[in-house]
């Protein structure tokens, strides 16, 4: 009796690649049983067990990102004890139990790679180990590797403004490839003010001897921006039915007299009825010095108590510069927790600075 063992391992990174190993069983329930030939032809078997592979790489060429992508990996114990597997496992994994797989001498496995590159591009590798009892090859490194062409590829993946100088409108460029001729970018659209995007043109492309079309786009965050962190999504529509729309982030941080630092604020993981302290620094542009005069939460949980006081009084080798603590203590309610702090500063006190915040309350420990 054959026993049967299976493995999924799926890789977060690049691809995911998911390994499912078993021992083949062709039909009628009889075992293969191929020993090798020798220079006489008679079939022989090695001594102790040995795993050999019919082969160890596999490319499966330019490939579109929308296709789940298949491949076995077969092999024989080519000695004449028991094949042992002890562990499969594809790159970047972690550690998780691994029942072994027991092979007869002369019977055959399959390894299945399965490479789904969806939201991917360019050249695409992952390795897969395979860890048996065979003395004379302990480890051997399986391969897969694709050439991603994807349906819908957008550059740059973010439009990063970095900074934006107040009542200045500034304008970024993009690029959408698609695969086939036929298919194009319908619309493209801001979720939220101040911001806008539009089509500029699209043409007739080849890449890698695939038709495509490259549609160019503009996107501007706008003269009135408020100051400090903006943060948008920008959705790309498509004629194409298997990817009607694709998103891009948007950033941009408008800056007038002060800079933040961070523009916008990571608290990290906070622990519910737990103190936390995190800090921002106020840069001047022009050095003149300043202080804080008001400031206000907005957040959207309820329970937070979030304070602000400037840690560091300015100085003759700090001027125009000002660190603020900003502490407070865990929300009873778990989950995510986004919000954002107004500062008004002596340089102007018309001119709201907003600074998102962000963290992931925990329960206490």
């Amino acid at each position: 009796m054959i026993r049967i063992h299976r493995l999924t391992a799926i890789v977060p990174a690049t691809i995911a690649v998911v390994c499912a190993v078993s021992v083949a069983i062709p039909a009628f329930g009889q075992v293969v049983r191929t020993p090798p030939t020798n220079s006489t032809g008679v079939r022989e078997l090695r001594s102790g067990p040995r795993i050999e592979f019919d082969e160890t790489t596999h490319d499966f060429g330019i490939v579109d990102d929308l296709k789940i992508l298949r491949h076995e990996f077969v092999f024989w114990n080519r000695g004449d004890a028991e094949l042992i597997i002890d562990d499969v496992r594809a790159s970047g994994t972690g550690s998780y139990a691994f029942d072994p797989i027991h092979v007869a001498p002369g019977e055959r496995g399959v390894i299945h790679a399965t490479l789904q590159p969806r939201g991917r591009t360019g050249h695409q590798a992952k390795s897969i180990r395979v860890a048996s009892n065979d003395s004379t090859n302990l480890v051997v490194n399986l391969r897969v590797s694709a050439d991603i062409f994807a349906a819908v590829n957008v550059e740059p993946k973010v439009f990063r403004f970095d900074q934006v100088e107040a009542g200045h409108a500034k304008t970024i460029s993009g690029e959408v490839r698609m695969r086939g001729e036929d298919n194009k970018v319908t619309d493209v659209e801001v979720d939220g003010p101040y911001a806008s995007a539009k089509i500029l043109g699209t043409e007739t492309i080849e890449v890698a001897g695939v038709a495509a079309t490259l549609t160019k786009l503009e996107i501007t965050v706008h003269e009135d921006a408020p100051l400090g962190w903006m943060d948008r999504n920008v959705t790309i529509r498509t004629s194409n039915p298997e990817v009607p729309a694709v998103n891009a982030p948007l950033w941009a941080n408008v800056i007038d007299k002060i800079e933040v630092q961070p523009p916008k604020l990571p608290l990290g993981v906070v622990r519910s009825g737990k103190p936390f302290q995190r800090e921002l620094r106020l840069v001047s542009k022009t050095g003149e010095p300043f202080e804080l005069i008001r400031w206000e939460c907005d957040a959207n949980m309820e329970g937070l108590d979030l304070q602000l006081k400037p840690r560091s009084a300015l100085s003759d080798d700090a001027s125009g510069a000002m660190v603020i603590a900003v502490s407070g203590i865990g929300p009873e309610a778990t989950g995510k927790l986004e919000g954002k702090i107004v500062l008004t500063t002596s340089l102007d006190d018309n001119v709201r600075i907003n600074v998102p915040f962000h963290c992931v309350v925990h329960p206490p420990k």
